[in-house]
This record gives structure tokens, C-alpha cells and sequence, in this order.
């Protein structure tokens, strides 16, 4: 059993090495094995860019101009005595070192560190120091990322640290660690008005305390869920601003519930993290909490309503789906094409929300009102598209009254 003592909280940081060491518990204990299967995670069109900041190291090779050495190069460097200064520096030169976190042939260098498979995690703490801050050891000044929290996971009113500026520090196994959380969690990108936001999912610190004390066998079940959750995610984030659907394509998918119930899990609770650049660092704009159940209590709720609850769900997550209308109407709102019901449209998700969350039947009558208020807008258009949009708008509605 590893010893850590860092706290298991909400915090990226807190999240995203407890999400590595996780990985790392389920793969044998093995960096190799878990760096191999990290491989098939990573988009191939995505990049996670480090800052202007995480390559500012400079060293001095032999009378030479100074070196600019990136947070993958100083890994490098510790796990393999042939990534010498020298060959560093060549590297660089060409401008071959690494600045996308999201690289297959940075895991394959990784991978072939003579050093890789002889690190292993022991026993680490978080040590707060006079104008610093040190996880494991101090071998690595550790990426913009890492410091997106702006150290509030560990400041307490009765040290000397609330207004000081800290530097971060990481040994070598927290910065594998580091890495797997990412490759682990991370969703997609989107650029939104000249703005890129990166998305992340881990487990909640209730899930990961949970997971710590089971054998690895178990984490990989768990493991399995949260994947299928974020291939899920991918096809939803960036389209449409709306969390309520965002919420709801979750919390309706029968393929989940029916993958909870093959895995035998009752429950697996999720952190939504959503992080954009600021300047020579990050920020986070939203953690959404997402809980899935192996028979959701909403359940209960349609059961009173309708004869087969999960047809219910099948059918409307089929309607919400992003290549469907309500998808599209949604996705519309802060567009210069903006739909004519769209303002409908958004009312009607968070009157199902209203209903799926809260239980309330109020809520349902609400999601019907509102979709026939669009059927009705656009029934008769002149606009061939408009009236298409009608139609489908009435085959939601039709399918859902005969479930």
C-alpha cells in the first residue's frame, strides 16, 4: 500500500495525480504498462499545449548559448542518462522538443527510458517550504498546469503562506503520475471566439478514496464506466452551451446503465473539469459533479407515467442526441443562424431536466409545451428546412406518447 499524504479533495491538482496513481494501481504497478495503454487514449487531433512558462528552464552546455529546456525534456533527462545535455541541446536547436502534452511520441521516448520500469511509487507527502512547494521531491519545476488552482487546495489561515507566491516542485514519479491523470481525463478541445478550452473528467474525491483501498481488477470496472462517459462527452462538448443536455444525455443513456449493471456498479460519481489558458498560465471555468446509478431513481418517477422506463430513456436520448434537431436548435443560440424555436427548444431541455432530476411532473408537461410550441412555429414555413424541423419536432413528441 502507498502512503500519501495529499489531500483527496476537488482540486485539480489533488485530482489529476490521484486519477495517474490510480491508473498506475490498475496496471500492475507498472509505468509501462499503463504508459503503453495510454497510448490508444490520446486524440490524435487534440493538443494540450504547455506555456510559455513551462520551458523556461535555461542551462549552460559547454560555452554554448543557453538552453531552453521544456518539462518533457527534464523528464526525459531523469529517467535516461543518454538524454545528456548535449543531445538535448541538438534537439532543441531543431526545434524538436516537446510542447503538446498530448504526444504519442513523447510516450513512446517515455517508453523506451532504460530508467521507466525501475521507478516505483513509495510513500510521498506534500512539503510547503519557504517560497515553495514540494510533492515527492524537488527534480522538476512542475508544468502551468499543476498551479491551475492557485495552491488553495493546500493554504491554510494559520501558515505564512496565504499571500505568498510558490513555486511547485515534482519528483519524477509525481510527474508520471501527472502525466497518466491527464492522458486519463482528458475529453477534448474547443476553440470558442479566439478562446481554447480544454476539458477533463475524473473521479470525485469520494470515488477515489473509495478506489484507493480496492485491488486493481476493481479500479479497471470503474475505469471501463468513466471511459465510456468521456467517448459520450466528446460527442456533446463544444456543440451546445447547455449543461442541462450535457447532464441529461448522461443520466438518460441506457448503454451506461446497462454497462453499470453488466460490471456490477451501483454507483460511479464523476468531476467535470473545464480549464482555458490565461495568458502564461490556466483557469478553471466549471467543475460539474455527474453521478450515474446502476437504476437510476428517476426511474421510479417514470415508472408512474410510462410502461417501460428504460424505452423511456432510450427514446429520449435518442432525441437529444447531437445529430438530432433539439441538438442542433440548441447548438444554434449563440450562432448568426440561430433557429426561430430555439429559445423553445432550450426551455423544453431544462423543463425535462426539471423532471428527470428534480421529479417533478410539472417539469414533463413543461418539455411537451414547449416542443409543440415549436412544431406549431414551424408547421406551415415556407422554409423547407423550418418545416422538416416540424416534422421531427412531432416524431419526438409522437414516439414518447406511445412508449
Amino acid at each position: 500500500m502507498v502512503k500519501i499524504n495529499l489531500p483527496v479533495d476537488s482540486t485539480f491538482l489533488s485530482e489529476v495525480i490521484h486519477e495517474g496513481l490510480l491508473q498506475y494501481l490498475s496496471n500492475d504497478r507498472s509505468f509501462s504498462k499503463a504508459f503503453s495503454e495510454a497510448i490508444n487514449k490520446i486524440p490524435k487531433d487534440k493538443k494540450l499545449t504547455l506555456s510559455g512558462n513551462d520551458i523556461s528552464m535555461i542551462k549552460k552546455i559547454r560555452g554554448k548559448e543557453n538552453l531552453r529546456i521544456g518539462f518533457p525534456e527534464q523528464l526525459l533527462q531523469l529517467l535516461d542518462d543518454k538524454y545528456s545535455n548535449e543531445v538535448i541541446y541538438e534537439r532543441v536547436k531543431d526545434k524538436e522538443n516537446y510542447t503538446n502534452l498530448l504526444s504519442v511520441d513523447f510516450i513512446k521516448e517515455l517508453l523506451e527510458c532504460e530508467g521507466l520500469n525501475d521507478v516505483r511509487i513509495e510513500d510521498f507527502s506534500l512539503i510547503l517550504k519557504k517560497g515553495e512547494v514540494v510533492i515527492g521531491r524537488k527534480e522538476i519545476t512542475a508544468p502551468q498546469i499543476l498551479k491551475v488552482d492557485r495552491y488553495t487546495g493546500y493554504t491554510s489561515l494559520e501558515t505564512e503562506f496565504v499571500s505568498s507566491q510558490l513555486t511547485l516542485y515534482i519528483s519524477k514519479e509525481i510527474a508520471l503520475l501527472f502525466l497518466l491523470g491527464i492522458y486519463s481525463s482528458f475529453i477534448t478541445t474547443f476553440r470558442q471566439q479566439q478562446q481554447a478550452y480544454h476539458y477533463f473528467l475524473f473521479f470525485s474525491p469520494d470515488e477515489i478514496l473509495k478506489l484507493l483501498s480496492e485491488p486493481g481488477n476493481v479500479i479497471r470496472k470503474y475505469f471501463l464506466v468513466k471511459d465510456a462517459v468521456m467517448e459520450k462527452l466528446a460527442t456533446i462538448l463544444g456543440k451546445s452551451t447547455s449543461n442541462e443536455l450535457l447532464l441529461l444525455e448522461i443520466l438518460l443513456s441506457v448503454e451506461l446503465q446497462e454497462l453499470m449493471d453488466r460490471e456490477q456498479l451501483d454507483k460511479i460519481s464523476l468531476v467535470l473539469f473545464k480549464i482555458a489558458p490565461e495568458g502564461q498560465t490556466y483557469k478553471i471555468y466549471e467543475q460539474i459533479p455527474i453521478t450515474i446509478f446502476r437504476n437510476p431513481n428517476f426511474y421510479q418517477i417514470v415508472d408512474k407515467y410510462f410502461r417501460d422506463p428504460q424505452e423511456f430513456c432510450r427514446k429520449l436520448s435518442e432525441a437529444l442526441a447531437p445529430d438530432k434537431t433539439i441538438f442542433r436548435a440548441l447548438a444554434s443560440l449563440n450562432t448568426r443562424n440561430k433557429f426561430s424555436e430555439a429559445d423553445n427548444v432550450l426551455r423544453a431541455v431544462q423543463e425535462l431536466y426539471r423532471f428527470i432530476i428534480l421529479g417533478d411532473a410539472q417539469g414533463w408537461f413543461g418539455f411537451v409545451r414547449e416542443l409543440w410550441d415549436c412544431y406549431s412555429k414551424l408547421a406551415n414555413s415556407s422554409d423547407k428546412r423550418e418545416s422538416n424541423r416540424a416534422r421531427e419536432y412531432f416524431k419526438v413528441l409522437r414516439d414518447l406518447a406511445f412508449v
